[in-house]
């Protein structure tokens, strides 16, 4: 290895001790013959210096809130919920219909199960009816928890 072989990379893994003892004696003799890597190898250290004394401000509490409840954030929550009630809708779909046409199944069976189904899809149509509706008209929906 001669001193082209010194590069930065070379240097920064000697800075971090990640370099074998072999492997560092060489850059080493590398430094002591060339000044150019000195130089390169004060750069390096100043400017891990410097990076270590930056300050990352963290957001506030605001700044959060307004990300969070900015339009992308809405829109990909809504098209994330959407996705999922889709699929569930044909899972549920393409079940029903393999047991409708499953001959196994006696037919009392069948009516049982769709009556039920749709007592149940009855009842969450209303729920979700009512909180519609009271979502209109709800004074206290603008306000942030």
């Amino acid at each position: 290895m001669n001193d082209v072989n010194i590069n930065e990379e070379r240097l920064s893994a000697y800075l971090d001790d990640e370099l074998t003892q072999q492997e560092a004696q060489k850059v080493q003799a590398a430094l002591r013959r060339s000044p150019e890597l000195q130089r390169n190898l004060e750069d390096l250290r100043r400017l891990r210096e410097e990076v270590r004394q930056l300050d990352f401000p963290q957001p506030t509490e605001n700044e959060w809130r307004k990300v969070m409840s900015g339009v992308t954030f809405k829109a990909t929550r809504g098209l994330g919920w959407l996705l999922w009630v889709g699929a569930a809708v044909v899972l549920i779909g393409y079940g029903l219909y393999e047991f409708a046409d499953d001959p196994s199944v006696a037919l009392i069976e069948r009516l049982g199960v769709f009556v039920m189904l749709a007592g149940v899809a009855l009842v969450f149509l209303t729920v979700l009816w009512e909180r519609i509706k009271a979502y209109k008209h709800d004074k206290y929906k603008d306000i942030e928890k």
